[in-house]
Parts: C-alpha cells; structure tokens; sequence
C-alpha cells in the first residue's frame, strides 16, 4: 500500500435517541492510500456511510463523533477530529480538499437552482476567481465527466436532465475543485448497467489525471472488482477484514467475507445453482452481541469462543491483509494499536 492520504484511528460515532445509544461505527481504523482506491463493503446499516461522514465532519445531532482521530496528512498530519465541524479551517477542506459524490443525485441538487449555477458556487466558494472565469470552469469540467452540449446544459435544472447526466453534474461538482480525496457513496446506485459503466470508467480516468484517491462505499461487489486496489468489509460497525481486491476475493478469511462472495452471482457456476443467503439479519442498533458480532450468522460459529468477551480485534495474516476471527487468532499477530480493545 502507498503512503497513507488519511488515516482512521479508532473512530466511534454514535447517536444518542431516546430508545438508547446507537453505536454506528465503534472502532474503525482504516488508511486511504494515496492516488488509489479504497472500497468500504457491507449490507445497509453495517456504518459504511456514517464513517464517510464522520471523515467530512456532517454528522449532526442526536449524533457525534466521541472518540478517535481522523488525521488528514495532506495538511501535515492535521487532526480533522479536533476541528469544529463549522470552523473556517474544515469548509475549508469540505468541497476542496475531499469532496463527496452522495448516493442520490436529486438530493445532493437544489431543484430551483441551475446545474452551472450549482457547479459555480462551490469554484468561488473555494477558489479565487470572477464569475466569468468561473463559469468557464464549469463548461470545462461539464464537458470533461462527459456533459454533452455543456453550455446549452450550464442553464438546465436537475429535473431536465437523465439520471445519468445528474450524476455527472454531481461528479463534476465535486471534481470542480480537483480534491485529493473523493468519498463516493454508492455513486452507481439506480442507474442502468451501460450507464453505470460510464460512470465507474469515468471515475477511473479522473482518478488518473488528477492523482486522486477514492473512498468507494458500496455494497455492490462487482463495482468493487472493477474499481477497488483495497478493500475493507465492514460489520456492526466494525471493519471485519482489509486486504488487496485480489485476495479479498480469492482468499477471504472473515466468514461475512465468505458469506458475501457467496451471495453473488458466479460465472464459474453451473447454470440453476442457487445463490446462498446469509442467513439471519443485521442485529439491531440497540442489540448488545458479546464476542464476535457476526456469531450469530455465522456458520464457523463454535459456542464459548465466538460468542464470549469482546470482539475480536484485526490480525495480520500477511502483509496487507487483516481479518477480525478468532478462529484466526492463534495463528496471527494482532495489529499493535488495537491491543487494547
């Protein structure tokens, strides 16, 4: 892996409702390499997305970011978690520096604004430029992600575009500032397969020109295949195993890794094979699961090990390559900064 872009150290991130305090992400340590991209899997409500907006400090009351560093060393190791969320200095990087892609193009647009206009405000919010030079930037990039006829599209409102050409904008939006870091959360969701192609190749070649790294949530693996040079399969809230997209795939060590590559369709299969579900379903928010938390999905469970004690904390098993199991333990050394959980 390259250099670290951002480091996560134990980041925890809960709600507090009044049915009890919910533990969305509790303990995640993650490195997003630099100029490369780093896909965070899992089913819904795994805390995928809650730690993409803990990285850009958006989350809002009832819940908070209680422990753990966000450390940003494109800014000489700067803390993002010792920021407050509305300072000058993290608007700063929020929309600049990392920029996010959101999973529903009709939300992340205003309806009663142009997309130029859209795309324009965050360059002079960032950048020091004149309007006209501004909305030359905006044409520019419109065209780049693929915009056709972009000045004629500058004046159009979201509601006049495809669901493919508002993903675009909302791609150029976020590139419109050339960050270091793009979070994309499910960036594909509800679009066609040709253009969901589109999108992941253009993605690719943005990347390339502008040295870019990628935070890739999804919960689709196939994307995760085609994009993906790391891969971290998140669990209640937990990164249950991190490794290169080729051994995630061909050497699986958690059993929800397991269990995930084998829910998906397979072209080695032979035709009428059933797909195998896991079994089960995500433990609630407000569910206390000593041990593993996947012990009671799990089909490697064995009573009195699994389900006793606290979780078990991420082991090496070679370079690149950690798995939370313990049936893996005894053969692992465990990752020095989480020896204390």
């Amino acid at each position: 892996m390259s250099k670290p872009l951002l480091t996560i150290n134990n980041l925890q991130t809960h709600f507090f409702l009044d049915e009890g305090i919910v533990q969305a992400v509790n303990g995640v340590y993650l490195e997003i390499p630099s100029g490369q991209t780093l896909a965070i899997v899992g089913e819904s409500g795994s805390g995928k997305s809650v730690t993409a907006f803990s990285i850009l400090q958006l989350i809002s009351p009832p819940g908070r970011i209680v422990g753990g560093d966000i450390i940003w060393h494109n800014r000489n190791d700067l803390v993002l978690t010792n920021l407050p969320s509305e300072g000058k200095t993290m608007r700063s990087i929020r929309g600049h520096e990392i920029a996010m892609i959101f999973q529903e193009p009709m939300t992340s647009l205003s309806p009663v604004h142009t997309v130029g206009n859209q795309i324009m405000e965050a360059i002079r919010l960032h950048m020091k430029t004149n309007k006209n030079s501004a909305k030359k930037k905006v044409i520019d990039i419109m065209s780049r992600v693929g915009i056709p006829n972009p000045t004629e599209r500058f004046n159009q409102y979201p509601h006049q575009m495809s669901g493919g050409l508002r993903q675009r904008a909302v791609i150029a939006m976020a590139l419109s500032c050339q960050p270091k870091l793009l979070i994309a959360d499910e960036p594909t969701t509800a679009l066609d397969v040709t253009i969901q192609a589109q999108i992941l190749q253009l993605m690719r070649d943005l990347q390339k020109d502008l040295s870019m790294s990628i935070l890739l949530i999804t919960h689709d693996l196939g994307v995760v295949a085609e994009m993906a040079d790391f891969v971290a399969v998140m669990y209640s809230g937990r990164i249950v195993e991190q490794a290169q997209v080729s051994d995630i795939f061909q050497y699986p060590q958690h059993p929800y890794t397991k269990a995930l590559l084998n829910s998906i369709p397979r072209p080695d299969t032979t035709p009428k094979t059933k797909l195998r579900a896991i079994t089960g379903t995500v433990p609630s928010p407000f569910e206390k699961i000593d041990g593993c938390p996947f012990h009671p999905r799990c089909e490697e469970f064995i009573s009195g090990d699994c389900n006793t004690g606290h979780p078990p904390p991420l082991a090496t098993i070679k370079k690149n390559h950690q798995a939370a199991c313990i049936k893996r333990q005894p053969l692992l050394k465990i990752i020095n900064n989480q020896k204390s959980e």
